[in-house]
């Protein structure tokens, strides 16, 4: 705050300022009421130098705290829920796992998408991952058919390398930058041969057309970009 004498509305070289009649002062700034007298002000206030900053009402870990005790509350009453069916009605209620493994999926995916909101690939990755592993454990709890390995892990691995692809050529990422995602998807993408050898996989061309696509790519990827792959490794596992 700077205090100046003289009884004009305005500096010396012209500017905007406030005045305080009874301490005949100038006042710079933007002020309520003078600072000496507490009396009220004429004049217009100096413009503000910089915006006032937004206050954030949201952030990120306040949002991850909300999210995460709406989810813990849920899932409280999606347990008391089915401890009295199966007491008063005597028998169990098969989705209430489901939905509770249903939320905490949705609470996982939202963690993710705040922590990895600035790489998109690791989200989609991430998710379709999830998303398998769900799969597998609803097919399992629901008296095992084997949809889940049949055709939602290869249908969920091929779109999970059209999505890789399609996101890397949306934000013109340079291979290099993505390659180890293709490289890493094809490797868990080889882990539906255990279902066959396993005879759990009762229709099988799906994994084996997905299985092979995936090594027809990779193949493409290391034979004709081979340089970009090398600059992979080197900034990934530094090889």
């Amino acid at each position: 705050m700077n205090l100046s004498a003289g009884k004009t509305g305005m500096d010396d070289e012209g500017g905007k300022m406030q005045y305080c009649p009874k301490c005949q002062i100038k006042i710079r700034g933007n002020k309520n009421r003078c600072p000496l007298c507490e009396g009220p002000l004429t004049g217009e206030p100096e413009a503000r130098v910089f915006p006032a900053a937004k206050k954030r009402t949201l952030t990120a870990m306040l949002i991850i705290r909300i999210s995460t005790f709406v989810l813990l509350a849920f899932e409280i009453a999606m347990a008391a829920t089915g401890y009295l069916a199966l007491s008063e009605a005597k028998h169990t209620l098969a989705w209430i796992p489901v939905v509770m493994i249903g939320a905490a999926v949705l609470w996982l995916d939202l963690v993710l998408a705040i922590h990895l909101r600035n790489n998109v690939i690791k989200i989609v990755t991430a998710e379709a991952y999830f998303a398998m592993v769900i799969d597998v454990v609803v097919d399992v709890r629901t008296g095992y058919i084997g949809w889940s390995v049949a055709w939602m892990i290869p249908v969920t691995f091929a779109g999970l390398a059209i999505a890789t692809v399609a996101t890397a050529a949306g934000v013109k990422m340079r291979l290099e930058d993505y390659a180890v995602y293709l490289l890493v998807d094809t490797v868990f993408c080889m882990f539906q041969l255990f279902p066959l050898f396993l005879h759990l996989n009762f229709f099988e061309w799906p994994a084996v057309i997905c299985m092979a696509a995936y090594l027809v790519f990779i193949s493409a990827i290391l034979t004709f970009r081979r340089r970009d792959m090398k600059n992979a490794a080197a900034k990934y596992f530094n090889v």
